[in-house]
């Protein structure tokens, strides 16, 4: 009569516990990013069925004329009596995979949230600074069309000069709704943009390390088998039906795995820190440094104009009138490309983290 040993009895218990035993913390699926584009959900909840699979124990039935050799246990009567064999199986390396699936999938998200803080917060924060400057200048754009008006109808304007004033306001009123409509097509804000970048390379080691898992996992299967074995043609036999085994299978390609996860690991760090990388370290160094020197032309370019209109105050007549006019709409977008490139600028740093 076959009997489970204790220690069958002991890793069975297990398997039972981890099945009702809900998942740990860390291995919950977290919260979808607030830029809800659909990308986390999309990762998290195809590893959500994919480790379903590994989590949880499967069925298997065989019946007939099995074979001795495709039976778990030796067969008590001749091997050409109609058989049942019925149970489950648990592939206890299956939590390991399971739970490196969904740690993979939480990874991939904070990568993609670090990803969208470097792409879409300094652009946001931008256009936001170039939208306010331009949202103040309109008022007073609509009382010179309103007074240049009033002048050609007193013949103190020309046509031309009118249509000219009215072309300049109409470009205001254009860079300043399509600065809005830009906004509303940024996605929302990922989280905090500070040292994003090198939260996409802590997140993308993750990833790499969490596949480095899954590699490994798929060269080991420890399972454990429950379930019935009987003969179902009346044959005599004085054993017990129930029967549970242990098994253990091991790749041998495990023991070759371990370099090529290292040159894994090593080149996908020098792809994240290299500058053909959009979001690698350099090439953000180089976007600081290059919007640095715009917002330094755009604000030497703003003080000539503000000193130009400062000269034209102190000049009379109708011609000083009309130059201060077209100087003023041309300080209006000298002004917030400067409010732009600053406030860049200032997002960059912070999302890289200095």
């Amino acid at each position: 009569m076959r009997r489970p040993v204790n220690a069958i009895a002991v890793l069975v218990a297990a398997a039972a516990a981890a099945l009702a035993a809900p998942a740990p913390a860390h291995a919950q699926a977290p919260a979808p990013a607030p830029a809800d584009d659909g990308y986390c959900d999309y990762v998290q909840g195809v590893a959500s069925a994919e480790s379903a699979l590994s989590l949880s124990p499967e069925a298997f039935v065989q019946y007939g004329r099995v074979d001795q050799a495709e039976s778990s246990s030796a067969p008590t009567a001749d091997p050409g009596s109609l058989r049942l064999i019925a149970g489950l199986r648990y592939r206890l390396s299956g939590i390991y995979e399971g739970l490196a699936l969904r740690g993979r999938a939480a990874a991939d998200c904070r990568r993609h949230r670090a990803f969208e803080a470097v792409r879409g917060e300094p652009l946001r924060r931008a256009l936001e600074a170039r939208a306010k400057v331009l949202d103040d200048a309109l008022p007073e754009a609509e009382k010179l069309l309103a007074q240049t008006a009033a002048d050609l109808d007193a013949r103190r304007l020309t046509a031309q000069e009118a249509t000219a004033t009215r072309v300049r306001v109409e470009e205001l009123r254009r860079l300043a709704m399509e600065t809005r409509e830009a906004i509303r097509d940024l996605p929302e804000p990922a989280g905090d943009a500070a040292g994003a970048v090198t939260a996409f390379r802590r997140a993308d080691d993750d990833v790499e390390r969490r596949d480095a898992q899954l590699r490994r996992a798929r060269a080991i299967d420890l399972s454990v088998r429950v379930g019935i074995d009987r003969y179902l043609d009346g044959a005599a036999s004085d054993s017990s039906p129930v029967f549970a085994v242990v098994s253990l299978g091991v790749n041998f390609g495990l023991l070759f795995q371990g370099s090529g996860n290292s040159r894994a690991a090593a080149g996908r760090r020098r792809l994240a820190s290299a500058g053909r990388d959009p979001v690698s370290a350099e090439a953000t160094a180089a976007l600081v440094e290059a919007t640095a020197r715009r917002a330094q032309d755009s604000a030497a370019l703003e003080a000539d104009l503000a000193r130009q209109m400062e000269a034209l105050g102190k000049v009379g007549g109708d011609d000083s009138k009309r130059y201060r006019l077209v100087v003023w709409f041309e300080l209006v977008k000298a002004r917030a490309e400067h409010a732009y490139q600053e406030a860049r600028l200032a997002a960059l740093k912070q999302v890289q983290g200095s």
